[in-house]
């Protein structure tokens, strides 16, 4: 099988009954059991996470840093599932006074960056005074406390934070050498909490930005393919599973309301999704040969 199962103009990439071909039955999403093993999972694991106050500084002190990891190869074959097992839930639970049990709260996304508890999601998912115990769960269930920021990158909306696997083999996702207007992509991340969602698109535009200080520029990507709330911090894939960016923003362009009128449904003309390029991302990656 080669390594790119693409073909020209194709856009069968990651279907979800790949796996299907090896004889195995395609996977099945359960968004309420995820809730309850991400809740649950992270009280067992009996280590606390970092939340709220603590998260946010750990994520200034990272500003500027860069974190040490071994390049990825990518994989020789590409399919729904084997991406998912390096694609996270990132979230926060809290103590409901009701039923005297915690519970999953805000959901956004992540993806594993190095075997050894790596993880890059966005800036603006961990700069949360209020968020409670932050945690990471695995394509099977596994859940992990995050412990800390290892590197944050405020005006790419980008950041490492760090789990510790406790031996577990975690699988990583490549990184491409960049992207063009024009190429196919996927993202895979958990929008309104509905865990691996799969859509698809091209790079509409690939675009820079002045940082606030008029320093420095970013990168950016703005793509087709659909995604939400919770899709913060997925990332944004090419044909052969690299990735090239990661979900950070929306903004919706808006006609002219009439006169008096607050603008509605009605009148959005087109929605702009902007994701950080992989140029960002590597600006926090050093790589150790």
């Amino acid at each position: 099988m080669t390594k790119n199962l693409v073909a020209a103009g194709s856009m069968r990439w990651l279907v979800l009954l790949a796996v299907a071909a090896a004889g195995q039955a395609a996977p099945v999403i359960d968004d309420a059991a995820l809730e309850r093993a991400f809740a649950a999972g992270l009280a067992r694991s009996g280590v606390a996470g970092l939340h709220g106050g603590p998260a946010t500084r750990a994520l200034a002190a990272a500003e500027g840093k860069t974190v040490d990891l071994p390049a990825v190869k990518p994989a020789e074959a590409v399919d729904y599932e084997a991406v998912c097992r390096a694609v996270v839930v990132i979230g926060s639970v809290y103590f409901c006074r009701d039923c005297n049990q915690s519970h999953m709260g805000a959901v956004s996304s992540g993806w594993i960056a190095g075997a050894e508890g790596e993880v890059v999601t966005n800036h603006h998912v961990l700069d949360d005074k209020t968020a409670g115990e932050l945690g990471v769960m695995t394509f099977d269930g596994t859940v992990y406390a995050v412990l800390d920021v290892l590197a944050a990158d405020r005006e790419g909306d980008a950041a490492i934070l760090r789990i510790d696997p406790a031996g577990a083999a975690l699988s990583a996702l490549p990184l491409s050498d960049g992207v063009k207007t024009g190429n196919n992509i996927r993202v895979i991340g958990h929008p309104d909490g509905r865990f691996y969602t799969l859509t698809e698109g091209i790079v509409s535009r690939v675009f820079t930005e002045v940082t606030s200080d008029e320093e420095g520029t970013r990168t950016w990507l703005t793509v087709t393919a659909d995604y939400g709330g919770g899709s913060s911090g997925a990332p944004v894939l090419n044909e052969v599973g690299e990735v090239v960016g990661m979900v950070s923003s929306t903004a919706a362009l808006l006609a002219d309301a009439a006169e008096g009128a607050e603008p509605g449904a009605a009148d959005v003309q087109m929605v702009f999704r902007d994701c950080a390029s992989v140029g960002t991302i590597r600006g926090l990656i050093k790589r150790r040969e």
